[in-house]
């Protein structure tokens, strides 16, 4: 697939004039990171964004007193690092390859001048900062309830990514106990807990290795119900 290709693929190049992609093309520096390599350091300072166009990164951000939640992941095509590209300031999360990774690199100057000439560039990226809006908003809701409906949330989001992403039997979800833990800061009893709710309910079915979903549809009732706390 050629570097054309890649950037009508990247949301933030949706419908917009042939001359901003080939400017952006001329632009881009193509990056390939293997798994576990970082591309995006947390507090570091934010000269570029990526456009993710092959793999899937995890979002993380160590908060006070250096405990790490994991925020989510992110399957290509996507973007990281445009907060802190926009902002001038300092990386808000660290951005890591779960798979081998292959990204196009857009410095701020570049970025800069491709919004100014092309304001439909600009539109693309509001709608990404607002669908993003509106799944942390999701996200707060589910876990100011209970950890039951933080679980539904966390596992129907990543399935519903799995599916636009196209990837094989999306609903295998690639999550170990220890990664969940860390997508919603709880401890291991709580989240072994919930599962065999989960489990118990029909919902899922869940290993060491990783979590399959048996009833996706359900997940979305579970996310917003008003259960006990766990």
């Amino acid at each position: 697939m050629s570097r054309l290709d890649d950037l009508q693929r990247s949301p933030l190049f949706q419908n917009v004039p042939d001359d901003a992609v080939r400017e952006a093309a001329r632009a881009v520096t193509e990056q390939t990171f293997p798994p576990g390599r970082v591309l995006i350091e947390q507090d570091a300072p934010g000269e570029a964004l990526h456009l993710i166009v092959s793999g899937v990164v995890r979002v993380s951000r160590v908060s006070l007193g250096t405990r790490e939640r994991v925020m989510g992941d992110l399957y290509a095509p996507g973007v990281v690092g445009e907060t802190a590209v926009l902002s001038r300031r300092e990386r808000s999360a660290t951005v890591r390859a779960l798979t081998e990774v292959r990204t196009l690199m857009l410095y701020r100057d570049h970025f800069e001048a491709i919004l100014k000439r092309h304001p439909r560039v600009l539109w693309n990226l509001a709608a990404l900062l607002a669908e993003r809006v509106t799944v942390l908003n999701d996200e707060l809701i589910a876990f100011g309830q209970n950890t039951e409906s933080a679980l539904a949330h966390v596992f129907s989001h990543l399935h519903q990514q799995r599916v636009r992403a196209g990837v094989p039997n999306p609903q295998e979800l690639p999550l170990t106990p220890h990664d969940i833990m860390q997508r919603v800061s709880s401890s291991r009893e709580t989240v072994a807990r919930v599962l065999r709710r989960l489990e118990d309910r029909g919902v899922l079915r869940s290993t060491a290795q990783g979590v399959t979903l048996l009833d996706p549809g359900a997940l979305e009732a579970v996310a917003v119900e008003e259960a006990d706390p766990a």
